[in-house]
């Protein structure tokens, strides 16, 4: 089933554009996540217009590293970090975090990214 909605078309733009931004796998589905990899969580949302027709939509992103929290694996996620922030995507604040995938911790780093939808 195709979703053309103004949330899921937000969606699907920011994914497109990660992927090619960042070149690694862009995963929306938490049951897909793979270590070395970006996850998009779900998006929050505010109109920026009576009308409900123009949202700024807020995602939060887990850029997720391939292994045990430590210099090389930071440095890998803080170029990804980097990539992302120098690209068109608007990324309003970011902090390192963990995350546990089937009993392993994995280091990552959250990101809030906005942008402008319009329906």
């Amino acid at each position: 089933m195709a979703y053309t909605d103004i949330l899921n078309e937000a969606l699907d733009d920011l994914t497109a554009t990660l992927t090619a931004v960042t070149g690694l796998r862009v995963v929306n589905d938490p049951t897909k996540i793979v270590p070395n990899c970006v996850y998009l969580e779900a998006p929050s949302f505010t109109a920026t217009t009576n009308a409900g027709n123009v949202l700024r939509v807020e995602f939060p992103i887990k850029v997720i590293g391939s292994g045990p929290a430590g210099l090389p694996v930071l440095r890998s996620i803080m170029a990804i970090v980097s990539t992302v922030i120098g690209s068109t995507i608007v990324v309003t604040g970011g902090r390192p975090s963990s995350l546990e995938i089937g009993g392993q911790v994995y280091p990552c780093y959250d990101l809030d990214c906005a942008l402008a939808a319009v329906a």
